[in-house]
């Protein structure tokens, strides 16, 4: 008897399944399939006249090739100039007076042991 209210008390707590469910509806989900279901693009017309027709570039020219003579003569050329001196160009010369002007390590000495004097104006 105590087992058989046991079971009685036992049945209101279980939990009951169900083969359907509560249908929820997402209000915002079909509100967005309907909108998608309902938009038309509109056709471009103009997409004619916005490309260019293809064409294939020219084909390059093949190099001339010197011949024998003109080689000959590229190289006579050559030997005939006057050839480039460094040491002529401005900035040579620039850093040979700079080096004329360096002091030596006794004469900065000598320069760092002088008073300095300053101009009052």
């Amino acid at each position: 008897m105590f087992a058989r209210r046991a079971l009685q008390a036992a049945r209101p707590l279980a939990r009951s399944f169900s083969a359907q469910q509560a249908l929820r509806k997402d209000f915002i989900q079909e509100l967005y399939v309907k909108e998608l279901r309902a938009y038309k693009p509109k056709p471009v017309a103009a997409s004619a006249g916005a490309t260019k027709s293809y064409s294939t570039p020219t084909a390059p020219k093949a190099p001339v090739v010197p011949d024998a003579n003109q080689l000959a003569q590229e190289l006579e050329a050559y030997d005939a100039a006057v050839p480039i001196d460094a040491s002529a160009s401005p900035a040579a010369a620039a850093e040979s007076v700079e080096e004329a002007d360096a002091l030596g390590a006794d004469d900065y000495l000598k320069l760092c042991e002088q008073p300095v004097h300053s101009a009052k104006h």
